[in-house]
């Protein structure tokens, strides 16, 4: 047994002493190579002066890779100057290196909209050069993006794609393919932390560090072992999360990224608030927020400015924590930086809670509801409740307060019982007449039968198509909900049916009036296309444009009338194109009619008219048949003009590029 112990412990000894030799030489080739890279800066500088036009473009894009993560201006600057000389004499490799370091720019200062624009960009440029290197580090950089806008799905998506392509290079023998797997590595851990899969997550950093150990880069060894202390972290396992905390930023100092540096230091603010060392945290949170000012990254401050205002919330200090609080709401706007937005919110609503502003509270709740629920479903129906509960309660001690008097308390019984007694009495004289009504409408149903009868078909199928919601519809959607589910897949289902429940309470709560603002129109059938662009897996994108003329609280259209053209395209059109679809919406103020058209770039109605024939022989579509006799009763009953015209489009070459359908609606204001 002791033999056995001795052997462990000598190869443990062995592991810690290779591990320290390699952080070594690496410390010591970074050192080597800032030299070397100022030296190559003031080199490039001189070449510009010497060579043709054409040429520059590719000595400013080395110049903007040499000016990365302390100089994000620096690298736009540069990728711009790259771009407009690429653009100009058409050399499309440089036009890919600068889109994607422009983008990297605007990603390493935290605007991620910015960098997310230009990556796409790039995407299609790797696509058509068909640059794996270049597609690999693209598609890896949007996951990042994604992260930080709060798509995690779309990032996941991105990431895994990098994944595979740098997979595919390291079979080939490629260089530096090893490194980039544990960039990757690194990104989809974090995706799965923050959805909460904490050991998928530690699986994913765990890879990250094993190959920066091996290849001896602190800059992945830095990066794992932040991210494994924010696992630790979440796990409320503080002690563990400061040990990999303080070596990632010893490590990061070392080889002198300051937005690494900023946001290890910020975990240790959070660490040390966890450990109720809250000097200690705002000590870490400033010195953070320093650094990210000095180098101009809005989305690393916003984070800090939301952790400051939660120290001083802890604090009981709500007057200090209040300017942060509205600071981080300013940066998160600003950068779309929606995860962030929605920690922020949780600070307001704790806010208004401490000084007892229970109302404030509660409409911040929603407001935090509603945007979590476009990030990953979370069950929070129990906070929202206990807010409520908090808000009613003030409102009605309020109310009873001023029931002072035992003779004011028997008065409010006495007038209670009085207007139960002539509701009573109201009842049954609507009964009475009611009857009545029902008498004298047999009567005359004996001498109108026919012109009754029509109108009462008409009224009923208006209801009924004023409700209706493609039973296939329903049916497919549960049944993906149910293959979700099967395959593991939680945060789908649950961003699924969440948004599948939306959609029922809308279609239930509209179904009942015979008029409907435009927003209600509107979220309905954005819900809609949701759906069934996730039930598609993503076959096609959508837009929905308003014109800002409209209020579309205040302006109000008959419901339902416009989703059965929608769905005509998704199932007609969009669904059967190979390459991606486009779905768009504009609504346009137009004198006294609302305009509506409903663009896709689908197969077009020839092509889709054989496929049904082919699929379902004479199979007629029930729901647009119905739609338009629903069209004639709402034209005859309100002698309205509801106008309908659907055209084919063409391309250049005369073929079919998809469908236009142009719909006039009559509206009211409120």
């Amino acid at each position: 047994m002791f033999c056995m112990f001795f052997i462990k412990f000598v190869d443990y000894f062995y592991d810690m002493i290779k591990t320290g030799l390699i952080l070594i030489l690496g410390f010591l080739l970074i050192n080597l190579c800032i030299n070397a890279q100022e030296n190559k800066i003031d080199s490039l500088l001189q070449q510009l002066e010497q060579v043709p036009e054409q040429d520059k473009a590719e000595i400013y894009n080395q110049l903007a890779v040499f000016n990365t993560k302390n100089s994000p201006g620096l690298r736009i600057e540069y990728g711009k100057k790259a771009l407009d000389i690429a653009l100009k004499y058409e050399l499309k490799e440089e036009k890919l290196h600068s889109l994607s370091n422009i983008a990297t720019g605007y990603a390493y200062s935290g605007d991620n909209l910015k960098a997310l624009e230009y990556d796409l960009k790039a995407l299609d440029m790797a696509k058509e050069l068909n640059n794996n290197k270049f597609l690999s580090n693209i598609f890896s950089n949007l996951g990042y993006d994604y992260y930080y806008l709060g798509n995690f799905e779309k990032s996941l998506e991105c990431n895994l794609n990098a994944l595979a392509i740098r997979n595919e290079m390291l079979e080939t023998g490629l260089p530096e393919s090893e490194k980039n797997l544990a960039s990757s590595y690194n990104n989809i851990g974090s995706l799965y932390n923050s959805m909460g899969q904490h050991q998928k997550a530690l699986e994913y950093f765990q890879k990250g560090l094993d190959i920066g150990k091996k290849l001896g880069d602190s800059i992945d060894i830095g990066q794992s072992l932040h991210n494994i202390g924010s696992i630790y972290e979440k796990l409320k396992e503080s002690d563990k999360a400061l040990d990999y905390y303080q070596d990632a930023l010893e490590i990061r100092k070392k080889y002198g990224n300051k937005r690494e540096i900023a946001e290890t230091l910020n975990n240790l603010g959070i660490i040390m608030k966890h450990m109720n060392f809250l000097d200690k945290a705002l000590e870490y949170l400033f010195e953070s927020i320093q650094i990210f000012s000095e180098i101009n990254n809005k989305g690393g401050a916003t984070s800090v400015t939301n952790n400051i205002a939660g120290i001083y919330l802890l604090q009981k200090n709500p007057e200090r924590a209040y300017p942060y609080i509205i600071k981080g709401i300013e940066l998160a706007e600003e950068t779309g930086q929606k995860k962030t937005l929605s920690e922020i919110y949780v600070n307001l609503v704790d806010y208004y809670v401490l000084i007892g502003d229970y109302k404030n509270a509660f409409k911040t709740q929603e407001k935090f509801l509603i945007l979590k629920d476009t990030l990953y479903s979370t069950n929070l129906a129990e906070k929202v409740s206990e807010m409520q509960t908090k808000y009613e309660t003030e409102r009605k001690e309020k109310e009873i307060s001023l029931l002072t008097k035992d003779n004011e308390i028997q008065s409010l019984k006495i007038r209670k019982q009085s207007i139960q007694l002539y509701l009573l009495i109201a009842v049954v004289l609507v009964v009475v007449l009611i009857g009545s009504l029902l008498f004298s409408r047999y009567k005359l149903k004996q001498k109108h039968y026919q012109s009754e009868l029509e109108k009462k078909n008409l009224e009923t199928e208006q209801r009924l198509l004023r409700s209706q919601m493609n039973p296939h519809f329903i049916f497919n959607s549960l049944n993906s909900i149910q293959s979700y589910i099967s395959g593991n897949n939680a945060l789908t289902a649950m961003t699924y049916l969440s948004k599948f429940a939306k959609l029922m309470r809308y279609i239930l709560e509209n179904s009942r009036k015979k008029m409907i603002s435009l927003e209600d129109e509107v979220n309905t059938l954005q819900l809609y296309i949701e759906l069934e662009r996730i039930r598609f897996k993503q076959k096609f994108d959508f837009i929905i444009e308003i014109d800002p003329k409209l209020h579309t609280e205040t302006t109000y259209i008959p419901p339902m009338l416009i989703q059965p053209f929608v769905e005509n395209s998704i199932k007609h059109g969009l669904r059967n194109i190979k390459e991606q679809g486009h779905l768009q919406l504009n609504f346009k103020s137009n004198h006294e009619v609302i305009f509506c058209s409903i663009n896709d770039n689908g197969i077009g109605r020839d092509q889709a008219q054989k496929l049904n024939k082919d699929i379902k022989g004479k199979h007629k579509s029930l729901g647009m048949h119905l739609t338009k006799e629903r069209l004639e009763a709402l034209n005859s009953e309100s002698k309205s003009d509801i106008k309908v015209e659907i055209i084919d489009l063409k391309n250049e070459k005369g073929e079919p590029a998809g469908t236009e359908v142009q719909i006039t609606l009559p509206f009211e204001i409120e």
